[in-house]
């Protein structure tokens, strides 16, 4: 009986510790649970991050119907918004961009500078003869007709592998034709020609790549990095459709090489599609001849091409440097240089000869001998020209204000709408400052001659008073809201992801023209041509000039080697 008691009470104590415990300790493990919720909650949301970003991972191969196709294109559509107008403001695209080419200057001779090598000797001319011809082969295969290219290149029907002259989203031109004067196998890929090819351009994102050396016919080493997507899925598809053939001719002629040959964004896919083939056993001696490569694949990658990819580039063509990392640079430069001041100096200007211009109207329509073409006095139409000029200088101050205004309301649409709220609501100080700007009231309708006559009389009595004070306060005025406008002009949306560096591809040749050294001259007859292997660090920044887009193309790029051919027989002969 004592020992039931004492079982009993044992029990009953050990379930009231644990009653007691349970309760002291719930607090504890609330609060535990309070401080752990937000942790969790981070983690859940990194989590639904990074599977909404592998369900957003741009294709790595060529739209497999029209519905792929067509959301493609709308997705690379709404990626080149992005990173056009939705990163530029319009103010650094019309005015900063401009001002910044004038300041910088041209920077050629940088190509010819510290770790750039000159090439020179007979071996060089004879090696920019055939990539002359391979180049007008490719122009002639881009822009004319398929049975002119095979004439122009003296290649019968028998010659011809494969042909696929018609281009899709990922999917460019390109033909493979048999050469029998340098027992080569020639694949052509097709630039931007049409409007898919350019939405293949556009598809710009990075996607990773990876090439597989080979050496003595095994896998020696893995280089990785990341490459242009809309390049790398039109490699992918060329390669799918070419293997099989190339394989087979490289069998039946063992001593002829392929050679893939590209200008531009086929330049570019060229490239990639080397590095593929190059994997496969029985073509691993191709190579590949880029003229004007985009920019698309990063440096590492890049630099495992030097043995197999030659690039040709052509004095300042934009292409090779441009980039998502060297685009984000520019606009940095850009909205830092002092392009606002210029466009204030210009509207300033304007405003300052639109008084002057009112002021002599009021003084030739009231004073008789300011009319007087045989006064001393100088005629307005020395100054300003006619009445008729002034309405048009008049008619620009408006229009250049309404397009300022205009420029800073659809940046702020696509960047920061915060700082263009009294733009877009103007404050009366906001709207005397238009029409300071303007001349005339926005609110009034066109002053007829003798409210013009009447307006003039009394703003030369305004100025000819004399009152500082009040035109210290609306200058200053006006400086706050023209810092206000230019704010809003140079502002821009930041992209927290930081895009990965492209390159050209392999070894680089750039032909620079530069002044005679006797007398430096910026005149065509005084220029010469020089051909520089330049290291791939030169290719991280975008450099500016007014040829940068002529000089991209290939009738430009066919002329500069064809001078500097012509260079180089002239030193051979001295």
């Amino acid at each position: 009986m004592g020992a039931k008691g004492v079982a009993s009470a044992a029990g009953t104590a050990a379930l009231v510790y644990l009653v007691l415990s349970g309760r002291l300790s719930s607090p504890t493990a609330a609060a535990q649970d309070e401080a752990d919720a937000p942790r969790r909650r981070r983690r859940r949301q990194e989590e639904e991050a990074a599977a909404k970003k592998r369900e957003e991972r741009w294709p790595e191969r060529a739209p497999a119907s029209w519905r792929e196709a067509a959301a493609l294109a709308a997705r690379t559509a709404g990626f080149t918004y992005a990173e056009t107008l939705g990163k530029w403001p319009l103010g650094d695209l019309t005015f900063g961009i401009n001002h910044y080419m004038r300041v910088q200057g041209n920077l050629q001779h940088e190509y010819t500078g510290n770790n750039c090598v000159p090439l020179e000797g007979p071996g060089l001319r004879q090696e920019l003869i055939g990539l002359l011809r391979y180049l007008r082969l490719c122009m002639f295969f881009s822009k004319k007709p398929y049975e002119v290219f095979l004439e122009f290149g003296g290649y019968d029907h028998s010659d011809i592998l494969i042909r696929k002259s018609k281009s899709r989203l990922m999917k460019p031109g390109f033909t493979v034709v048999r050469d029998e004067s340098t027992k080569c196998f020639l694949l052509f890929i097709q630039g931007a020609i049409s409007v898919k090819d350019r939405l293949t351009a556009a598809t710009a994102a990075e996607v990773p790549f990876h090439h597989s050396m080979l050496q003595e016919g095994c896998k020696s080493s893995l280089v990785a990095g990341h490459a242009h997507c809309g390049m790398v899925a039109a490699a992918r598809w060329i390669a799918d459709q070419a293997i099989p053939c190339l394989s087979r001719a490289v069998e039946q002629f063992p001593d002829y090489r392929v050679k893939i040959i590209g200008h531009s964004m086929g330049a570019g896919i060229a490239a990639i599609l080397t590095y593929m083939l190059r994997e496969n056993k029985n073509l691993s001696s191709s190579s590949c001849i880029a003229f004007g490569p985009a920019a698309c694949m990063t440096w590492d990658l890049a630099e495992s091409g030097k043995d197999f990819v030659t690039t040709v580039v052509n004095k300042n063509d934009l292409v090779p440097s441009f980039g998502k990392a060297s685009a984000a640079n520019l606009r940095a430069e850009v909205m830092a240089s002092s392009w606002a001041l210029d466009l204030q100096e210009q509207i300033q200007g304007t405003r300052i000869l639109g008084f002057v211009n009112r002021s002599v109207s009021f003084m030739r329509s009231h004073i008789p001998f300011v009319s007087n073409p045989r006064s001393k006095v100088a005629d307005i139409n020395m100054l300003s020209g006619t009445a008729e000029d002034e309405s048009n200088l008049s008619a620009e101050a408006r229009a250049a204000v309404k397009q300022h205004s205009a420029l800073s309301s659809w940046s702020s649409i696509a960047a920061n709408r915060q700082n263009l709220e009294s733009f877009v609501n103007p404050t009366p100080g906001t709207k005397k400052m238009m029409s300071t700007y303007v001349g005339v009231d926005q609110n009034t309708d066109k002053p007829t001659a003798g409210e013009s006559a009447s307006c003039s009389r009394r703003e030369f009595k305004l100025h000819g008073s004399d009152n500082e004070e009040t035109d210290q306060e609306e200058k200053a005025t006006d400086q706050e809201h023209m810092e206000q406008l230019l704010k809003a002009l140079r502002s821009s949306s930041i992209d927290s992801q930081e895009p990965h560096q492209l390159y050209p591809p392999g070894r680089i040749m750039h032909m620079v023209v530069l002044p005679a050294p006797e007398e430096p001259c910026n005149s065509d007859r005084d220029e010469v041509i020089g051909v520089y292997e330049t290291p791939r660090s030169k290719y991280n920044k975008i450099r500016l000039a007014r040829s940068m887009i002529r000089d991209h193309y290939m009738p430009r790029y066919i002329q500069t080697m064809e001078m500097l051919i012509d260079k180089l027989a002239k030193d051979e002969k001295k």
